[in-house]
């Protein structure tokens, strides 16, 4: 087992990534179910992925000068964003006029990048998560932060037009995950009850998630029900996939080697690239003489696309893009 850190909050990040790639799979022609399942993980996996670097930031802060982590996170997050963005735009103007192509671009996206996830606009997690660490050392201490999250949590709430450039607006939405991811860690019960495993709390966690999802989709709800578990269910779920994950490293030996384990540490590249691997695999299907409106056809496609957007870039973050010191600079390794 690996003990110096909560590995649940490990495997909590991979299930994240990959709910992430099944979510940027929703092809016209899916089947209701398949669109409830795509719904169902709207509703809670983008505040859980910033809960975690939230809590992952605080607890690996270093006492470092606030340029030098600036400069730490241009190479961890704004270099790898530029360079998958010259990839993928590279890609896509040299593939649409062959191919059917995602969200198609132009000469100008080039230039647009700068201030735009032109690339694919799955990219405003890496300008909305700069924002955020731009914001959270300037609040030293404590007591600030625990401020911040208030504050934060405050404005999630409040409409306001904000521009869409450099992802304002995105990261005004999620920023009180991520406050909240460190809030968690800092305060001392809330951290002691995210480590301790009981059965009592998988199990409320199971129910609650699925009780609420369910009226939350039901047409049998009212207005202020489905208002107010549309502010319930990113905690919900955030608390459903920790408390998953701890059932998970209960039951069985966690170590770095687990698969889980090894998708949490790609997931990063994986996010970076798995639309551009799901758009070769769909590309292919596209061209294949199969009838995808068949649920036994539109499953085993499926599976495929999605599996093709984690393995793909795991592979490639773990056996190349670590190999040499360029690629490891370009990519923020």
């Amino acid at each position: 087992m690996i003990t110096n850190r909560i590995v649940s909050l490990d495997i909590a990040k991979a299930i994240c990534i990959i709910l992430v790639v099944v979510g940027h799979y929703i092809p016209d022609n899916s089947p209701e179910w398949y669109k409830l399942i795509h719904d169902v993980i709207y509703t809670f996996h983008m505040p859980l992925f910033m809960f975690a670097s939230g809590y992952v930031y605080i607890a690996t802060k270093k006492d470092i000068g606030y340029g030098d982590f600036l400069v730490k996170k241009i190479k961890r997050l704004m270099i790898p964003y530029f360079t998958t963005s010259v990839i993928v735009i590279s890609i896509k103007m040299l593939t649409q006029g062959n191919m059917s192509v995602d969200n198609p671009v132009t000469w100008t996206s080039y230039f647009k990048m700068f201030y735009l996830p032109e690339a694919g606009y799955f990219l405003w997690f890496i300008w909305a998560l700069w924002w955020m660490f731009v914001l959270l050392p300037i609040f030293k201490t404590q007591r600030s932060r625990t401020i911040l999250f208030l504050i934060c949590l405050i404005i999630h709430y409040i409409p306001m037009a904000l521009p869409k450039e450099f992802c304002i607006a995105e990261c005004k939405n999620m920023i009180v995950f991520f406050t909240l991811g460190v809030f968690a860690f800092e305060n001392g019960f809330i951290h002691q009850f995210l480590k301790d495993y009981s059965i009592n709390k998988v199990i409320f966690a199971i129910v609650a998630f699925v009780v609420c999802e369910y009226l939350y989709f039901s047409d049998l709800n009212s207005d202020v029900l489905k208002t107010t578990l549309n502010i319930l269910l990113p905690y919900i779920g955030i608390f459903f996939v920790i408390e998953i994950s701890k059932l998970i490293c209960k039951y069985q030996e966690v170590g770095k080697n687990h698969i889980l384990m090894i998708v949490s540490m790609s997931s990063y590249i994986i996010y970076l690239f798995h639309t551009t691997f799901e758009g070769f695999a769909k590309a292919v299907f596209r061209k294949l003489p199969l009838d995808s409106n068949l649920w036994y056809v539109f499953l085993p496609e499926a599976i495929v696309v999605i599996a093709v957007g984690v393995i793909i870039p795991m592979l490639l973050h773990r056996y190349v893009l670590k190999r040499w010191q360029l690629t490891r600079t370009l990519f923020g390794l």
